[in-house]
Order: structure tokens, then C-alpha cells, then sequence
């Protein structure tokens, strides 16, 4: 495990550990390496992101926004989520984006399960798409965590797609 889900701490990376970094999903560890930074060395981590992205962090940066691919407990949690009833469809629009951006933003498996889930059902009740800028965070979170799902799983990422819509569509006829 490389770092653990809520601490700060950053336990030895590898070349090659594969990591979820925050807001911006999936990424593989490529480099150590040493930077200045105003004068001092600094020891640096370099993650290629599935985006194409890649990112140098101070192990200190590493170890607060960087963290381990989902277990199963956290799938587990994922698909309790995505099973559950949405939790937006009365708020205001703004009110939704607002807490849609925070969510995305802490990059948590089970977070960006409620954006897909909420998402999903919203249009699926309205009949019609999301608002853009509503519409843009739940694609970015639908991506985010069938990227996470194929890495922990081991999935190809329709598979995981799949997988999503199957937990989504599961729970829709128990209300």
C-alpha cells in the first residue's frame, strides 16, 4: 500500500506502484528523484496520470494528495453507494454543483459514487440530460472511478463501466 486514505503519510514509493492522485484519477508511479526547490534538495516523486499529465511532487505533497487504489472494502463500499438512494434530487442547482465540485475535488471512491449515482438517476428521472456544468462534473466522475474500478479490479474499463450500471440499475426497482 502506498499511502493510506486519510493520512498524510507517504510510505516509501516505488517505481511502478500504481496510485490515485485526488481529482485527477489513475496514475503510475515513474521516478524518484531529487529536485532544488529555492536552495534545498528536495526528494521528488514523478507520477505519469492516465490523463497523459504527469506531475512532480515533494514527498511531503506526495503523501497528502496521493493515495492507494480502492480495496475491495472500498468496491464493496462503491457498490453500497451506487445502490443507494439519491440524496440531491430536491437541492438547487447551485447548491448541487457546489457540493458535486467538493467531491470530486477529494477524489474518494465513495464520494464520486454518489456523483455518478445522483447523476445518473437525475437524468434518468428528468428524461433528459443534466445542465452542462452539472453534466461535465458527473462525466469527470464517471471517468474517475471507472479508471479506479479497472485498477483495483483488474477490469478493462467497459467492464467497469458495466459493473457501474449494474449497481446503478440494481437498486432502482426497491423504492
Amino acid at each position: 500500500m502506498i499511502a493510506q486514505q486519510d493520512s498524510a503519510a507517504f510510505e516509501s514509493p516505488r517505481v511502478g506502484d500504481t496510485v490515485v492522485y485526488a481529482a485527477h484519477g489513475i496514475g503510475q508511479v515513474v521516478a524518484l528523484a531529487q529536485q532544488q526547490v529555492g536552495g534545498t534538495e528536495r526528494d521528488c516523486i514523478v507520477v505519469d496520470l492516465a490523463t497523459g499529465l504527469r506531475v512532480t511532487l515533494s514527498l511531503e505533497e506526495a503523501g497528502e494528495r496521493l493515495r492507494a487504489v480502492a480495496d475491495e472494502n472500498e468496491i464493496e463500499d462503491v457498490r453500497r453507494t451506487l445502490n443507494a438512494e439519491s440524496s440531491v434530487v430536491d437541492k438547487q442547482w447551485k447548491t448541487r454543483v457546489t457540493e458535486s465540485k467538493a467531491k470530486l475535488a477529494s477524489g474518494r471512491p465513495t464520494e464520486l459514487a454518489e456523483l455518478v449515482r445522483d447523476g445518473s438517476r437525475f437524468e434518468q428521472m428528468r428524461g433528459s440530460q443534466l445542465p452542462h456544468g452539472e453534466r461535465r462534473l458527473y462525466l469527470q466522475a464517471r471517468e474517475l472511478l471507472v479508471r479506479e474500478i479497472s485498477a483495483a479490479r483488474g477490469l478493462e474499463q467497459d467492464e467497469a463501466e458495466t459493473w457501474i450500471e449494474a449497481q446503478i440499475s440494481s437498486s432502482e426497482g426497491e423504492d
